[in-house]
This record gives structure tokens, sequence and C-alpha cells, in this order.
């Protein structure tokens, strides 16, 4: 049984976006990827194993996360960002860490005395991040007691001291606040003597893409490895390596039913859209159950292709209507009014795409929607088949596609 759509990543997109964050960061820095919930829902697994090879670390938020990537032999340690309180022998993160594959992240003297007495019991030495809060208030510990924890750690034989680490509160549209925050850092970090295998990271996606003095040792990002980031900072506040920043995610699904409706017809529940023309209104099976926004419903844009030589080839149409569970409507009049509407049947509609001069380039998307770029991706429900790609159809890497160049088909196939 055929899927109604799929989630196609490009790994060689994800291989391209490495290589422009090593080049924007240099030699010296180190990479940590965070590919927690997940990987955003792109599988996690399958995107470690691309980006370990160039990875000093790889992050995720729970225990859980990191079991599931352990389990994978990466060769590579995991940070988990949440508070890991205990561990025991019994504890399936036991063996990573004996193996020195687990990293912690301390936000408390509560925390950090609980984990440093887990340690012990364990005879092992625990390597830690401290993470300091300079204005997000989320996790971390205080910056005014930042100090004296970061002491204490250093004073624990049960405890190697990793990194220091913050995390900016809005890197993507308030610059001035985060060289406030950096600052404030820094003027904590000046006055702690750090061993040289610590390493000091505060680098988010936007921060890393803003400028090199967010770089330091480490930098840690989600969004930049899937190619976005870029597009939510003006021209001249972002570095210019960060143009080579490739979208690496594709969600394709097709005509499925088409028909013509006179002009004032209403469509979809509540009849928020009214036609202004006679109109051909395409069915496409994506619905908000699938993780498609219901508030793109009258704002988004979807590309649709066919191969009909007397239709426009290619173009992208609105979404008209509320977005319902499996469905969502669109306008295909613009693509060839006099046509029969069912030979818009099978046409290939790309309701989210890479390529970020399009109105359905995925952080595009997103915006229309109201909503973040990670928050649409984990918002793709599960069930949808993940179709992992070498080379999508007219992508410069030399490897050879391993899709066709409408991925429902591969879809089919692959779940067939």
């Amino acid at each position: 049984m055929r899927p109604t759509s799929v989630i196609r990543i490009d790994l060689a997109a994800i291989d391209a976006n490495i290589a422009a964050i090593r080049r924007l960061v240099g030699g010296s820095c180190r990479l940590c990827p965070i590919v927690k919930a997940d990987a955003y829902g792109l599988g996690a697994a399958r995107i470690a194993r691309r980006l370990a090879p160039a990875s000093h670390l790889l992050a995720v938020y729970s225990p859980q996360q990191a079991v599931a990537l352990a389990e994978e032999n990466l060769g590579v340690p995991i940070l988990v960002l949440m508070p890991i309180r205990e561990l025991s022998r019994g504890d399936e993160l036991y063996r990573p860490l004996l193996a020195g594959a687990l990293h912690a992240t301390i936000h408390d003297e509560s925390q950090l005395r609980s984990l440093a007495r887990s340690g012990e019991r364990l005879g092992v030495r625990v390597p830690v991040h401290v993470e300091v809060d300079v204005g997000l208030r989320r996790g971390g510990v205080d910056l005014e007691s930042a100090g004296e924890l970061l002491h204490s750690v250093l004073r624990r034989r049960s405890l190697r001291l990793a990194g220091v680490m913050t995390h900016f509160s809005d890197s993507k549209r308030d610059p001035a606040g985060t060289a406030a925050q950096l600052a404030s850092f820094d003027r904590l970090i000046a006055g702690i003597e750090l061993p040289e295998t610590c390493l000091v990271h505060v680098s988010s996606t936007h921060s890393l893409l803003r400028g090199r003095r967010f770089h330091r040792g480490m930098v840690r990002f989600g969004l930049a490895w899937a190619g976005y980031g870029a597009e939510d900072l003006p021209e001249g506040e972002r570095l210019e390596e960060s143009a080579l920043l490739r979208g690496a995610v594709t969600w394709s699904s097709e005509v499925v039913h088409a028909k013509r409706i006179p002009e004032g017809s209403g469509v979809g529940y509540g009849s928020t859209w009214i036609a202004r023309r006679p109109t051909t209104v395409g069915l496409v099976p994506v619905g908000y159950a699938d993780g498609f926004p219901t508030t793109a419903g009258g704002r988004a844009e979807v590309a649709v292709s066919g191969p009909d030589p007397r239709l426009l080839a290619t173009a992208t149409v609105p979404v008209i209507g509320a977005v319902s569970m499996d469905q969502i409507t669109v306008d295909l009049t613009d693509l060839g009014a006099a046509a029969a509407p069912e030979s818009f049947v099978g046409w290939s509609v790309e309701v989210v795409g890479a390529d970020r001069a399009r109105s359905n380039f995925l952080p595009a998307v997103a915006a229309r929607a109201g909503c973040l770029p990670h928050e649409l991706l984990c918002r793709m429900n599960p069930r949808l088949p993940r179709v992992h790609v070498v080379g999508a159809a007219g992508s410069t890497s030399e490897e050879t596609p391993v899709v066709e160049t409408f991925p429902i088909a591969a879809a089919r196939a692959a779940v067939s």
C-alpha cells in the first residue's frame, strides 16, 4: 500500500552543511551537532552516523535519547543536556559511561552532589559540562553562583570538567542583548582557571552564523546541519559562508482529486476561502494529523509539477481553505484554467521544499504558519516514511541519487 506522502532527507546536503560549518568555524573549533528529539524527527540514528565522523560530541536532551544513540556505537561521546542526577550499574547508560562515551550537563549544586556520589559509587570519573544561565532563565546555574559551582566541580575527584557552556536567550533577533550576555559569560570565565581540556561553548545555530566571536572551543548547532538558520538573520549580520547551507528536507505528496467550483463558492470547513473566479481545486492527502500546521491554511504555498505539456510544468500554488485532519486543498487554476480537473490527478506536490528561493522552503512555510522551523520538523508525524537519500534530483553531488525525481514514487517502492 502506497503512502500518502513522504519525508525525504538529503544526506549529501547534510554533508555539504557540515563542510560549510567547518569552513565557518575554522579547523581548531570542535563541532557538537544537536540530534535531540530523534534529530528533529528526521531519524537520529541515520543522521548521527552521517554527522559523527566530523563531530567531537553529539548532543541530545534526555537519557533515553542518549541510550538510543549509544546503541549505534558511533565512536563519538554523547552530551545529555537534561540534568542527570543518578547513575547506577543497572542503568543503560552505565556501559557508555565506562567507555567515556557519556557527558552530563550540570545545572545546580544539588545535581552536582548527586552525580558526584554516583561517580564515587561506580568508581568512574564523569565528564560534565556546566551550563551557566546568562539570561535564558531556563536550565543552568545562575551567573552569581556559577563560579562557586565550577570550583566545586574542580574539587570533585569523581567529576571531570569537560566543558563550560551557556545558551543565549535570543541570538536570532537580539544581537545587542546577545553581546551583553556573552560579555557576562566572559567575565565569569576570565576569573576561573579552567583545565586545558575544558571546552568553552556558547553558540547555537544563529550565534554560530552571526560571527566568529561566538565560536570559542566548540559550537553546538541543530538547524544548521539541516541547512536552516541563515534566512533568519539580516544581510550584514551573518557570516558570508552561511550562504553555503543547503536545505536537506523535502516533504512530498500528490494531487489525488481535483474539481471545478464556481465563483463565490466557499472551500473547506467554515468556508474561510471564497472563490473569486471559477476555480480548479486540488486535493492533497496531507493534513494536521501528518503535522501540517492548521495555521498554514490560506497562508502557505506548495510547489506542483506534472508531465502534461499543455499545462504549466512547475508552479507554486496557494493552500486555500482550512487545513483538515488528513488533507489540504490547493488552487490549481493558474496551471491550466481550461484543463479538465482530472488531468491534475497524480501530479507531484512538494509540500515543503529544499529550494530557499521558493515560498515552500521549510523556514518560509514555518514563518507563514507562525511556528519555528524546528517545530515544523518535529510536527511531521512519525508514521510518514522517511527516505534518506544521497543527492537529490538536480543536486551537484557527485554521488549517485538513490531516488527518483518525484520522491513519492520512491517512497512507494521503499515501503512496498
